[in-house]
């Protein structure tokens, strides 16, 4: 991971991804941790669930945002070690409502895991 010392002024449809991406990291950090920690499992999933639901919506923001900034799949995909192909049907077959869902549809399909 990438991080420069300096923090540039984030528009305002990025300050909500940068927000998104804040609450689902202390959901993980925090929430979740703290669940593990205490031994409540019920928790520990629920907690973990959202996070990972919050980071998918999250993933394909970033990716809608980079290609309206002349990314490329090619080029998103080689910094994420996956393929440009997998990372394209991906993005094209994600379904932001299922993401809200708490499990696959009646398709069985859930929404896109990028798993690495």
């Amino acid at each position: 991971m990438k991080t420069s010392g300096k923090k540039k002024p984030l528009s305002e449809d990025l300050k909500v991804l940068d927000a998104d991406l804040a609450m689902a990291a202390d959901m993980i950090a925090g929430n979740a941790a703290t669940s593990l920690r205490d031994g409540r499992w019920v928790d520990l999933v629920a907690d973990l669930a959202e996070a990972n639901r919050r980071c998918q919506m999250s993933l394909h923001e970033a990716v809608e945002k980079a290609l309206a900034h002349g990314q490329s799949f090619e080029s998103l995909a080689g910094g994420s070690h996956l393929s440009a192909e997998y990372l394209q049907e991906a993005y094209e077959q994600f379904d932001g409502a299922a993401a809200a869902r708490p499990g696959p549809g009646k398709d069985g399909r859930e929404p896109w895991r990028v798993l690495g």
